[in-house]
């Protein structure tokens, strides 16, 4: 309890010095509270009027049934939410490991301090008001008291914990890691789209049946914490991924370096990408992204093209979105010595030019895969797709990439990319744009426009590349002294 008492102190002394929430000011608080209740509000009621929805649109059905059956869905949404957005709590605990603190009780406390966020209020709203209609009426009070304590401890504890231990298999065993979160999709999505659909049939078990629904989360959440305390220990030892590159890893430096233009700049950046936790990180999560989403776009084109085509315009970008905003501010160590040799702006502009392109390539090979359910004229869009991501988003990406100022942690693996620029809100419209033209071009039926718009722009931008090199270069140029005076002032002492 030492341990908690004192993070809990430093937590709260913290986040009263964070300018950036507005604290200082009553009409910042003022702000963000009412942006609390505007969020929570109509999220509540919803919850406490799903039973009369889900009788008005399946009458045949039992409501209790239907929220027992779906209430396991939402342990992955509020995983997904906390891994997004929550950074993990082992990357906090080093400063503390010199103190006369128990380490178990250390990470009991950052794991039990990473409950105490937004995504648990959020559940909390979710689960209680639905709970107080529909269960507790429908059960005995201890029934309904196992089912509400199993509720929460899944949707908040086991949700929480398996975001953090996610971040850190991630860290430590990426490939693996990512591979076997792509097969848990794929049969997920097997599952519900194809097979018995045994995920909520779990679920519907789970919680018509209280107390076992109960074991079955303390055993679940039990183990969940066990295996994360393990793997924050493990954290503070050793990182892991220090050690030299593998032969196989060299021989892959070396035909980068002898095979793509300005392969020497694009094979050093890809080796601090394999280095840094959070670009590691972030880039691995553009490729789950591409998985998860391809898969829900082939299991939705044989009804709805036009989602379809919506998921792949979104999210066929892969790593390069995230890597993009920040793949000039690895650390003021990398940045010093990248401008002190002797590399031309312009070298450097199309080294960077050909690793995001590379961030594109996987989303942009499986863009085939779609071609035998699409007719011509929605294939035209694919091909708009491709040519915008590489024309249009990926330079725009290096023009803004050297405005953001801050150095990344090479530590840390939250995925989440702050852009508080106007310039770095600006490129959303362009990742929006394949969004918004599938939409147009399935509401007016104009495919071939849509498509020859984007494909349009993009080819556009490609021929004008030689021009528009020299243009990034200079602005990097440029930038390069206001870029390292920031990466100084904010790097981690």
């Amino acid at each position: 309890m030492r341990a908690i008492r004192i993070l809990l102190r430093h937590r709260v002394t913290r986040w009263l010095r964070d300018p950036t929430w507005g604290t200082g000011t009553v009409a910042g608080q003022v702000v963000l509270l009412g942006f609390l209740l505007v969020l929570l509000a109509p999220l509540g009621l919803g919850s406490y009027v799903l039973g009369e929805v889900l009788r008005e649109l399946y009458p045949e059905a039992s409501a209790l049934s239907l929220i027992n059956g779906g209430m396991l869905y939402l342990v992955p949404v509020f995983m997904a939410s906390r891994f997004l957005t929550q950074p993990p709590p082992s990357e906090h605990v080093a400063p503390y490991v010199s103190l006369p603190i128990s380490g178990t009780g250390l990470l009991n406390g950052q794991a039990a301090l990473s409950l105490l966020s937004l995504h648990t209020v959020f559940a909390v709203v979710l689960v209680g008001p639905v709970w107080a209609r529909e269960i507790a009426t429908a059960w005995t009070p201890v029934g309904a008291g196992a089912w509400l304590v199993a509720a929460l401890l899944l949707t908040i504890v086991l949700a929480s914990h398996g975001a953090n231990l996610l971040h850190l298999l991630l860290g430590r065993r990426p490939w693996g890691t990512a591979g076997a979160l792509a097969g848990i999709a794929l049969f997920f999505a097997a599952d519900a789209m194809l097979g018995p659909d045994l995920f909520r049939g779990f679920s519907r078990v789970l919680f018509g049946r209280p107390a076992l629904g109960l074991a079955v989360a303390v055993g679940i959440v039990g183990g969940t914490h066990a295996a994360l305390l393990r793997a924050m220990r493990a954290r503070l030892e050793v990182d892991g991924r220090t050690g030299s590159p593998s032969r196989r890893g060299y021989g892959f430096y070396r035909w980068v370096e002898r095979t793509l233009p300005a392969g020497r700049l694009v094979a050093l950046t890809l080796r601090q990408v394999a280095r840094t936790r959070r670009l590691r990180g972030v880039g691995l999560h553009g490729l789950a992204l591409v998985i998860v989403w391809y898969g829900a776009a082939l299991g939705g084109v044989f009804g709805d093209v036009a989602r379809s085509l919506f998921f792949i315009g979104s999210f066929g970008v892969g790593p390069t979105l995230g890597l993009g905003f920040i793949v000039f501010g690895i650390s003021a160590g990398h940045a010093d010595g990248l401008f002190a040799r002797p590399h031309a702006p312009r070298r450097i502009v199309k080294a960077t030019l050909v690793l995001l392109w590379l961030g594109i390539l996987p989303g942009t090979l499986l863009l085939p895969v779609f071609l035998p359910w699409l007719s011509p004229a929605q294939s035209s869009l694919l091909l708009g797709f491709a040519l915008w991501w590489s024309g249009i988003v990926v330079p725009a990406l290096v023009y803004v990439a050297p405005r953001l100022r801050k150095p990344v942690d090479t530590s840390a693996s939250a995925f989440t990319i702050s852009v508080r620029t106007l310039h770095g809100i600006a490129v959303y419209p362009l990742w929006f744009a394949p969004m918004i033209a599938a939409a147009v071009a399935d509401a007016a039926g104009v495919w071939w426009s849509a498509g020859a718009v984007l494909g349009g722009a993009g080819l556009i931008g490609l021929l004008a590349l030689p021009w528009t090199t020299g243009m990034l270069a200079r602005q990097l140029a440029s930038h390069r002294h206001a870029m390292l005076a920031g990466f100084r002032e904010n790097e981690p002492v």
